[in-house]
C-alpha cells in the first residue's frame, strides 16, 4: 500500500502533467493556464506560470484541494505539505518516543495520554515513576518541546486552540508541595506562565519530613489571615526549609486546616472573632498524635490536590486552624521563608471564578 504523503506526491504529479500535456505550446504562451484538481477547475491568488518550459502552480492550492495542509517553516524555509492522517502522525511520534524519552539505559518512561492540539500539535504526557513531563511534538516538523517538567507536578485540566492549562503544586524530588496553582503555556507565544488558584474543596500539600515548629502568632493582616511558625528551639536543622504536610478540609461555613509537626505554646482553644466580611471566627488548638485524621482518601489520591501517600505514619502532634465563614468562599493558602520562620497567608474570594473546584 502507497504511504500517503506518497501518494500525495504521485497526484501532484498526475495533476501538473495532465494540464502541460492536454495544453498546446502555442496555447500556454498566448493564453492563461487552468488550473484543475480531480476535474474541478481552481481559481488561485497566484496564477500559474510557465518558466523555462515548465508550468508552475502554486503548490497551497493544489494541496488543499486534494485534503492536504501546508505549513510554511519560517526556520528551515521550508514548504511543508501534511495529508493530515492522524494515525500516521500518531504511529510516527511514538515511534520515535520509544528512543527519545528513555531516561537512563535501565528505565524507560511511558506515553501514558497524549492529546490532539488544534491542527498542528500532540501534547504527549511522559511519566517516569511518579514524575509527569509534557511534550509538545509538531505534527509538520516532528519537532518536540518540553514545555512542562516534572519538577512542576503537574497534571492536565484544560486544552483550548491557543492555550494549554495544568494544575500544578511544585515540589520537585523534595517532595515539599505547594498549594495547587495554575500553569498556563501559551501556544504563540511559547511561554509558561504560573498564576494562583481559589478553590472550594479539600487540599492537601507540604512535606511529610519537615522540621518541628511552633505556633506563635495568629493574626487578620487586611483582608487576609496569618500564621507565623517558627522552628522549634530543640531542632536540628538538616535538610532544608520545607513546608509541614498540611491537610485542608473544606466544609460550607468553615476551612479547617491541620498542620502535622506543629505545636502550640497554649494547649486550650484560642479565639478571635475579628470584624471581617468573610470571617466570623478563627479558633485554633493542639492535636495529640493519636487524633484521627478526617479524609484520609486525600492523603492516598494522586496530584494536584491530593498527597500520594501509603503508610505514613501521621503519629506526630498537631495544630487545628478552624476558619468559621457566613458563606461558601473559595480560598488560597500560599507560604513565605523569613529567616527561622514559616509564614501562612489564607485569602478568601467569594466569588466562584472559572478555577474553583
Amino acid at each position: 500500500m502507497l504511504k500517503p504523503k506518497l501518494m500525495l506526491v504521485i497526484s501532484l504529479l498526475i495533476a501538473v502533467s495532465i494540464i502541460v500535456f492536454s495544453i498546446p505550446q502555442v496555447t500556454l504562451a498566448n493564453q492563461p493556464i487552468k488550473l484543475s484538481v480531480n476535474g474541478e477547475e481552481i481559481n488561485t491568488d497566484i496564477l500559474p506560470q510557465i518558466i523555462n518550459g515548465r508550468v508552475m502552480v502554486p503548490a497551497r492550492w493544489v494541496a488543499e484541494a486534494l485534503g492536504a495542509k501546508v505549513h510554511w517553516g519560517e526556520e528551515t524555509k521550508t514548504v511543508e505539505i501534511s495529508t493530515q492522517n492522524w494515525l500516521l502522525q500518531l504511529e510516527k511520534i511514538l515511534h520515535q518516543a520509544e528512543e527519545e524519552f528513555a531516561l537512563t539505559p535501565d528505565a524507560k518512561g511511558e506515553i501514558k495520554r497524549l492529546w490532539r492540539v488544534g491542527d498542528n500539535y500532540i501534547l504527549l504526557e511522559n511519566v517516569w515513576y511518579r514524575d509527569y513531563d509534557y511534550w509538545l511534538c509538531n505534527t509538520y516538523t516532528g519537532q518536540k518541546n518540553w514545555i512542562v517538567s516534572f519538577i512542576e507536578n503537574a497534571r492536565v485540566e484544560k486544552i483550548d486552540d491557543n492555550e494549554i492549562i495544568f494544575i500544578a503544586k511544585g515540589g520537585g524530588d523534595t517532595g515539599d508541595y505547594d498549594f495547587p496553582y495554575l500553569l498556563r503555556y501559551n501556544l504563540e507565544e511559547k511561554e509558561l506562565s504560573r498564576t494562583q488558584m481559589y478553590l472550594q474543596r479539600d487540599v492537601a500539600f507540604g512535606a511529610v519530613s519537615s522540621w518541628s515548629l511552633l505556633l506563635e502568632k495568629v493574626s487578620l493582616q487586611g483582608e487576609d489571615i496569618i500564621l507565623n511558625l517558627k522552628v522549634a528551639p530543640d531542632q536540628i536543622l538538616a535538610g532544608g526549609f520545607k513546608k509541614p504536610l498540611t491537610i485542608v478540609d473544606y466544609q460550607r461555613d468553615s476551612i479547617s486546616m491541620r498542620i502535622y509537626g506543629v505545636t502550640s505554646k497554649k494547649y486550650d482553644n484560642q479565639v478571635i472573632e475579628p470584624d471581617h466580611h468573610l470571617i466570623k471566627k478563627v479558633e485554633w488548638r493542639a492535636l495529640s498524635p493519636d487524633e484521627p485524621v478526617k479524609n484520609p482518601e486525600l492523603l492516598q489520591m494522586d496530584f494536584p490536590y491530593g498527597a500520594a501517600l501509603e503508610n505514613i505514619n501521621f503519629n506526630r502532634p498537631s495544630i487545628e486552624v478552624k476558619i468559621y465563614t457566613p458563606e461558601k468562599v473559595a480560598y488560597n493558602v500560599s507560604t513565605k521563608i523569613e529567616d527561622d520562620n514559616l509564614i501562612y497567608t489564607i485569602k478568601f474570594n467569594p466569588p466562584v471564578n472559572s478555577h474553583s473546584r
